[in-house]
């Protein structure tokens, strides 16, 4: 704890500085105006520079970043030339501060006001000494001039830090992403666990919270709240017993995951009357005061009687939470005051700048985000043997882990990244159901979820039981689970039992304890894609469906994952639709396929940002296409993947991620004929597809479209052969439904994949033509042998130009599309509107297409449509 402290009253529209070295009588210099230094630009640039600049740091953002780090040092000299060089006192008592070395001095903040609180303090920057102040202090903080008295609390236990960890995401993905504080909280005390124990609040609603803390009063040090909190100007609270003019709110989670509104006044309550003595914060908007005395969330707990409350000046780096967070816990387990612990953290920051951005680390001044609010001075934790701890390095030894987790297969080379909400929303999901189903198309990361879920799980003590995984891609039974838990619960004892023992024993124990079944790969049970022959006869997918039914009154959730739906279960469970990785989560990946790559992230362009979110979030799109940067340019393979051109056709390269490729083609091989011989028209489609215009394009072999169609497919399709076609490929992952029942969803990289279908059919056609037709077919048994019965007129031309005729066709298609509803937008707005909104993405590749065959005449149609639309209200 530091041996002297300076403060810096404030109080109406001046400040006072004064001196206390140990116990001495404190001293003070004279009263001196104060003057706002910093008007609203510079906190709105500083505001960026910490909370935006790193999620672009392309065109001019580096240059303004540059000189918003320059004015840091400004700012700061300002601050300090009005605090410290006011008045001759004011400079005596800096040099006493300084002479006796300020690693054993405290600086404390105090005033009523917040603005005045609201101030970065910490840009305190010494010209003489050349340094910021707030990495040098012994510590750091912000107080309140009038605040509640409150009894003393009593002694907490002295064996373990006890965190409740309360996470609260009811904004869905309009919340800051769960890595920003949880895990790295959770990761940078996991070397002092055996120190720290942390309960992760299950519900995190304020009823639970109230709950968690009368059940436990005298037993928590810390309340760590991780979530949204924000300023009420009309203290609207949860029960709104207040009044007054505003105040600071957190916003907890209700059962369904709704916001549930709770005033900071009610918290303090809660904290003061179950002796929580300290609140860690770092909800949005936390530390920023609202106009009202004591309005914010911090300012509020304090004035109430919270012994101190840490927060976040700004939306803190994840990057950044782990160090700090790591440090503090640290700290405290040592035995070190609050005020020591925030400063430890600080430095830590400090000392580790650099932070993760689309083009690379960067380094980022954001030691300044943590701040800390409190009255007096407190020490939450003293370890009962001070000589088991006599250095904090001595606690951050890894202690062994005997896991729960039974089955689990090894995580991928790039580990689990993201799904922060995705998990959030499994826990909702069990909540109201032990059975949930988590749906999404082939590669899109259901396993890895799974599996990422099952350990956060086990990280938080969210199952008290067992954790248990079973793939169902080759077929397992239900006697695979049985003997996989018997074993496991029973080891030697239970392979003597009858079978229907077994199943009873295993039954009775799930029925009874909180465990998890990950059941996974699910969809060839009842065959994949639908008419595919199931792996399972009729028998044992009866036992599967009776075992579900029996474990829904139970203990243990369930969790299944498949590329569809499984209404034949018949247990009602809860259906979770998996997509693709958040923008920030796929910067995280991406990250690691190129460094594995070995591209360098900093050499890209902006349009590299354009490059991931085209691929939609997709991992294995991210793993087959990224690597491709290191011989090509983001734009470059842009325009491959709208196009679906032939950029990552050739010779297999060595190391070469071909996990799309295989899902894909496992998935093509399962269709029927007709759908593999047609789906690759879908190559020149992109994002999304429409039956209706398929078949108005395909249906008749006496037009001109369906002519060229013909050509190259053999044969032309009514719409219900492409819904029937579309189906298969939504049942087995390739395509998703998207809008009504003839509008589908195309993934990024689809049509590459569908490309060198195309082109394998029309070189087929080629080779086969100077060929008995017929013999052929007879003899090859596959969609592409037919494709020698298309019309001889083709036969002359080179699969290029047999494609290329097939685009243009398509073109003028889509020319007279757009030209038409453009017209309807007079007559039926609301229709024309909907379908240009719908076919967007297909206007737009077919307008690249006309201007780089220099068809003006449609370039003009698709334009005028599209801007019609876009400038309608």
């Amino acid at each position: 704890m530091a041996k002297n402290c300076l403060r810096i009253a404030h109080q109406g529209e001046t400040i006072q500085l004064s001196w206390q070295r140990g116990q001495a009588s404190p001293r003070f210099a004279d009263t001196v105006t104060f003057e706002h230094p910093f008007d609203q630009q510079a906190l709105t640039d500083l505001r960026w520079y910490l909370e935006k600049y790193l999620r672009f740091p392309y065109g001019l953002a580096p240059d303004k970043a540059a000189k918003i780090e320059q004015r840091l040092q400004t700012w700061g000299e300002q601050l300090f030339e009005l605090v410290f060089r006011s008045s001759e006192k004011a400079r005596e008592f800096f040099q006493a501060a300084t002479y006796d070395g300020l690693h054993n001095c405290e600086l404390v903040i105090t005033s009523d006001d917040p603005t005045v609180l609201n101030l970065p303090w910490e840009l305190l920057y010494s010209t003489s000494d050349r340094q910021f102040l707030a990495p040098t202090l012994a510590g750091m903080s912000r107080s309140l001039s009038e605040y509640a008295v409150r009894a003393e609390m009593s002694p907490l236990p002295q064996d373990k830090l006890n965190i409740l960890l309360v996470i609260a995401r009811p904004y869905g993905e309009k919340d800051i992403a769960l890595k920003t504080i949880a895990r790295p909280l959770l990761d940078s005390v996991s070397q002092i666990r055996q120190k720290v124990n942390i309960k992760v609040l299950r519900p995190p609603s304020f009823e639970e919270f109230e709950r968690e803390l009368n059940r436990n009063k005298g037993f928590y040090h810390i309340v760590h709240f991780d979530g949204h909190g924000d300023f009420d100007a009309n203290s609207q609270g949860f029960h709104h017993t207040l009044g007054g003019l505003g105040q600071g709110v957190l916003v907890f989670e209700a059962l369904d995951g709704s916001p549930q509104i709770v005033t900071a006044a009610q918290i303090a309550q809660n904290l003061a009357d179950c002796g929580v003595p300290i609140f860690v914060l770092n909800a949005c908007k936390s530390a920023q005061e609202g106009e009202a005395k004591f309005s914010s969330v911090a300012t509020r707990l304090v004035s109430l009687g919270a012994k101190g409350v840490v927060a976040m000046a700004y939306n803190v780096q994840a990057e950044a939470a782990k160090h700090f967070m790591g440090r503090l816990y640290g700290e405290f387990v040592a035995g070190a005051s609050l005020s020591n612990a925030v400063a430890a953290g600080r430095k830590a920051v400090l000392n580790q700048p650099q932070r993760p951005s689309p083009k690379g680390d960067k380094p980022l001044r954001d030691w300044l985000v943590p701040v800390l609010y409190q009255q007096e001075p407190y020490t939450p934790f003293l370890p009962k043997n001070n000589i088991d701890v006599p250095d904090i390095d001595d606690l951050l030894v890894e202690t062994s882990h005997v896991t729960s987790l039974h089955g689990f297969p090894e995580e991928g080379a790039y580990g689990f990244i993201g799904r922060d909400y995705d998990i959030l929303r499994l826990e909702r999901g069990f909540r109201q159901n032990n059975i949930v189903l988590l749906q999404g198309m082939g590669g899109v990361g259901k396993t890895e979820l799974a599996c990422g879920f099952a350990r956060w799980l086990e990280e938080t003590q969210g199952r008290a039981g067992k954790i248990f995984f079973v793939s169902f891609e080759h077929g397992a039974t239900l006697s695979n689970v049985v003997n996989q838990v018997g074993r496991e619960v029973w080891g030697d004892k239970f392979s003597p039992l009858s079978t229907d023992k077994q199943r009873l024993a295993v039954l009775k124990y799930l029925q009874t304890q909180p465990c998890l079944l990950i059941w996974d790969n699910f969809e060839p049970v009842n065959g994949f894609p639908t008419g595919n022959e199931p792996l399972l006869n009729g028998e044992e997918r009866n036992e599967l469906k009776q075992f579900l039914k029996e474990l829904r009154a139970g203990k243990t959730w369930v969790l299944i994952t498949s590329r569809r739906e499984e209404t034949w279960l018949d247990c009602g469970y809860t259906l979770l639709n998996l997509g693709g990785l958040w923008e920030q989560d796929v910067e995280e990946l991406a990250a690691k396929i190129l460094q594995t790559a070995g591209v360098d992230r900093a050499k890209l362009p902006k349009e590299y940002l354009e490059l991931l979110k085209l691929l939609g979030g997709h991992p294995l799109s991210l793993r087959v296409v990224l690597p491709h940067l290191k011989t090509q340019t983001p734009a470059q393979l842009i325009e491959a993947l709208r196009r679906g051109l032939d950029t990552f056709k050739g010779v297999e390269e060595e190391g070469r991620d071909k996990s799309l490729t295989v899902s894909l083609d496992y998935s093509f091989a399962k269709l029927s004929e007709q759908a593999r011989r047609h789906l690759p028209f879908l190559a020149l489609f992109s994002e999304r597809v429409d039956a209706h215009w398929l078949y108005q394009f395909s249906e008749s072999p006496d037009k001109e479209y369906g002519q060229a169609y013909r050509a190259v497919f053999g044969e032309n399709l009514q719409k219900a052969d492409w819904l029937k076609i579309l189906n298969q490929a939504a049942a087995a992952g390739i395509v998703e439904y998207l809008l009504s029942e003839t509008i589908y969803k195309i993934h990024p990289a689809l049509p590459w994949y569908l490309r060198q279908q195309l082109n394998t059919m029309v070189s087929l056609r080629v080779e086969r033509s100077g060929t008995k037709q017929s013999h052929d077919t007879e003899q090859s048994g596959d969609c592409f042998a037919s494709l020698a019965m298309t019309d001889t007129t083709s036969l002359t031309m080179t699969d290029e130009e047999v494609i290329n005729e097939l685009e243009k066709k398509l073109l003028i298609f889509y020319a007279y599309l757009a030209d038409k509803y453009r017209e309807k937008l007079i007559s039926n707005a609301k229709l024309a509107t909907f379908v240009l909104r719908v076919e967007e993405p297909n206007l737009l590749q077919n307008l690249r297409l006309a201007e780089q065959q220099q068809e003006w005449a449609y370039a003009q149609a698709i334009l005028q449509a599209l801007g019609d639309v876009y400038h309608r209200p």
